[in-house]
Protein backbone atom coordinates (compact mmCIF):
# COMPACT_ATOMS: atom_id res chain seq x y z
CA UNK A 1 0.00 0.00 0.00
CA UNK A 2 3.00 2.55 0.37
CA UNK A 3 3.65 2.40 -2.98
CA UNK A 4 0.35 3.70 -3.83
CA UNK A 5 0.83 6.79 -1.92
CA UNK A 6 4.50 7.58 -3.32
CA UNK A 7 3.36 6.84 -7.04
CA UNK A 8 0.94 9.52 -6.85
CA UNK A 9 3.13 11.85 -5.39
CA UNK A 10 5.65 11.03 -7.99
CA UNK A 11 2.68 11.74 -10.84
CA UNK A 12 1.87 15.32 -8.85
CA UNK A 13 5.47 15.99 -9.53
CA UNK A 14 5.92 15.38 -13.34
CA UNK A 15 2.63 16.76 -13.55
CA UNK A 16 4.02 19.84 -11.94
CA UNK A 17 7.20 19.84 -13.62
CA UNK A 18 5.30 19.74 -17.31
CA UNK A 19 3.36 22.29 -16.17
CA UNK A 20 5.63 24.97 -15.19
CA UNK A 21 7.92 24.06 -18.17
CA UNK A 22 4.98 24.53 -20.60
CA UNK A 23 3.58 27.49 -18.89
CA UNK A 24 6.65 29.20 -19.25
CA UNK A 25 6.88 28.35 -23.10
CA UNK A 26 3.22 29.42 -23.39
CA UNK A 27 4.32 33.08 -22.18
CA UNK A 28 6.90 33.05 -24.39
CA UNK A 29 5.31 32.25 -27.36
CA UNK A 30 2.52 35.19 -26.95
CA UNK A 31 5.57 37.32 -25.40
CA UNK A 32 6.79 36.40 -28.88
CA UNK A 33 3.59 37.03 -30.63
CA UNK A 34 3.45 40.36 -28.63
CA UNK A 35 6.92 41.55 -30.56
CA UNK A 36 6.07 40.76 -33.86
CA UNK A 37 2.77 42.87 -33.60
CA UNK A 38 4.86 45.44 -31.86
CA UNK A 39 7.18 44.92 -35.12
CA UNK A 40 4.87 45.32 -37.89
CA UNK A 41 2.65 48.03 -36.45
CA UNK A 42 5.81 50.17 -35.94
CA UNK A 43 6.30 49.50 -39.69
CA UNK A 44 2.93 50.60 -40.41
CA UNK A 45 3.43 53.84 -39.15
CA UNK A 46 6.55 54.84 -40.30
CA UNK A 47 5.43 53.99 -43.87
CA UNK A 48 2.11 56.02 -43.36
CA UNK A 49 4.35 58.48 -41.52
CA UNK A 50 6.96 58.90 -44.11
CA UNK A 51 3.84 59.36 -46.55
CA UNK A 52 2.44 62.29 -44.89
CA UNK A 53 5.55 63.44 -45.26
CA UNK A 54 6.00 63.21 -48.74
CA UNK A 55 3.01 65.10 -49.34
CA UNK A 56 3.94 67.79 -46.89
CA UNK A 57 7.34 68.17 -48.61
CA UNK A 58 4.89 68.06 -52.08
CA UNK A 59 2.92 70.61 -50.72
CA UNK A 60 6.03 73.06 -49.32
CA UNK A 61 7.33 72.66 -53.29
CA UNK A 62 3.89 73.67 -54.71
CA UNK A 63 3.47 76.34 -52.53
CA UNK A 64 7.49 78.00 -53.95
CA UNK A 65 6.75 77.09 -57.13
CA UNK A 66 3.16 78.70 -56.75
CA UNK A 67 4.58 82.20 -55.48
CA UNK A 68 7.31 82.81 -58.23
CA UNK A 69 10.56 81.90 -56.18
CA UNK A 70 13.50 79.19 -57.28
CA UNK A 71 14.17 76.24 -55.41
CA UNK A 72 17.59 77.64 -53.91
CA UNK A 73 18.54 79.58 -50.84
CA UNK A 74 16.21 79.60 -48.35
CA UNK A 75 13.42 77.57 -50.07
CA UNK A 76 15.66 75.05 -50.76
CA UNK A 77 16.99 75.27 -46.57
CA UNK A 78 13.49 74.69 -45.58
CA UNK A 79 12.84 72.05 -47.96
CA UNK A 80 16.07 69.99 -46.84
CA UNK A 81 15.02 70.76 -43.02
CA UNK A 82 11.57 69.45 -43.22
CA UNK A 83 13.07 66.15 -45.45
CA UNK A 84 15.36 65.88 -42.53
CA UNK A 85 13.24 65.98 -39.49
CA UNK A 86 10.44 63.97 -41.49
CA UNK A 87 13.03 61.28 -41.60
CA UNK A 88 14.42 61.82 -38.28
CA UNK A 89 10.24 61.25 -37.00
CA UNK A 90 10.29 58.12 -39.26
CA UNK A 91 13.73 56.12 -37.78
CA UNK A 92 12.46 57.30 -34.43
CA UNK A 93 8.79 55.53 -34.79
CA UNK A 94 10.72 52.38 -36.01
CA UNK A 95 13.43 52.30 -32.97
CA UNK A 96 10.64 52.69 -30.68
CA UNK A 97 8.94 50.17 -32.43
CA UNK A 98 12.43 47.70 -32.18
CA UNK A 99 12.58 48.56 -28.16
CA UNK A 100 9.02 47.68 -27.69
CA UNK A 101 9.26 44.43 -29.78
CA UNK A 102 12.94 44.07 -27.36
CA UNK A 103 11.20 44.41 -24.13
CA UNK A 104 8.65 41.78 -25.03
CA UNK A 105 10.99 39.10 -26.21
CA UNK A 106 13.37 40.06 -22.91
CA UNK A 107 9.80 39.61 -20.67
CA UNK A 108 9.57 35.75 -23.00
CA UNK A 109 12.54 34.61 -22.17
CA UNK A 110 12.32 35.46 -18.85
CA UNK A 111 8.84 33.94 -18.52
CA UNK A 112 10.37 30.40 -20.34
CA UNK A 113 13.32 30.59 -17.68
CA UNK A 114 10.92 30.99 -14.92
CA UNK A 115 8.96 28.13 -15.92
CA UNK A 116 12.26 26.07 -16.00
CA UNK A 117 12.82 27.52 -12.37
CA UNK A 118 9.72 26.29 -11.41
CA UNK A 119 10.32 22.93 -13.03
CA UNK A 120 13.24 22.09 -10.48
CA UNK A 121 11.77 23.94 -7.68
CA UNK A 122 8.87 21.13 -7.95
CA UNK A 123 11.47 18.26 -8.54
CA UNK A 124 13.86 19.62 -5.66
CA UNK A 125 11.07 19.84 -3.41
CA UNK A 126 9.64 16.34 -4.14
CA UNK A 127 12.81 15.33 -4.20
CA UNK A 128 13.49 16.31 -0.66
CA UNK A 129 10.40 14.50 0.68
CA UNK A 130 11.84 11.30 -0.16
CA UNK A 131 15.51 11.30 0.29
Amino acid sequence: MAFLPMALQIAGTAASVIGAIQGGKAENSAAQFNADSARAEAQARETAQRTAAQRQLGSIRAGVSKSGATMEGTPLAVLSESAANAEIDALNTRYSGQREAALYEARGRNAKTAGYMRAGTSLLSSAGKYF
